[in-house]
């Protein structure tokens, strides 16, 4: 007898100590930004808008094509346009296509021979921001030339092998075939 009212003695006393308990979130530790970050956000304003004024600079000198601005961060224009298609691809489609990637002074980067034919599943791929919004702008049989700054292609890390820091980029995108997500 004496140790079931023990037993129940401390379960009640644990159940109460639980009930005691108030959760809350911890907050940081660090609420104000470093110097570093505040040195860092400053110039990648500064770095952004040297490019964007680079490229505004390219588009002004080339009378032949009409750019669009989408309010991503970047232009393009149209190479080739498909007026009698009316679907672009969203979120799990597929879409087959074809790119190549040059530096804003024309120097091939990466080919459309060297990159071959591709299949690439809307939004659910780890790829540069600039590609995957190009993509949601064409439709089939369309094909454009994008002019990315920096922020919009492969940022500070460039991608570890041809592509440096902070280096701006132009995307020529070829969208073959559009594949609509089935759920």
């Amino acid at each position: 007898m004496n140790k079931i009212a023990i037993f129940f003695f401390f379960l009640i006393l644990f159940l109460g100590a639980c009930k005691n308990q108030k959760q809350s979130a911890r907050e940081p530790i660090d609420h104000q930004k470093t110097k570093i970050d505040t040195q860092s956000i400053s110039n990648n304003i500064h770095l952004n808008q040297i490019e964007e004024k680079y490229i505004k600079k390219m588009i002004e000198q080339d009378s032949l094509n009409q750019y669009y601005n989408q309010g991503q961060g970047f232009w393009f224009h149209y190479i080739q346009k498909n007026d009698t298609a009316t679907y672009k691809p969203v979120e799990s489609d597929r879409v087959v296509l074809t790119y190549e990637i040059r530096d804003l002074s024309d120097n091939i980067i990466y080919s459309f021979d060297e990159i071959g034919e591709k299949t690439y599943i809307v939004d659910k791929e780890n790829i540069f921001r600039g590609f995957r919004e190009a993509v949601k702008l064409l439709k089939e049989g369309e094909e454009a030339l994008f002019l990315l700054p920096s922020n919009a292609a492969y940022g500070y890390h460039g991608d570890e092998k041809r592509i440096g820091h902070n280096i701006p980029l132009k995307l020529h995108l070829k969208i073959k075939k559009i594949i609509k997500y089935k759920k």
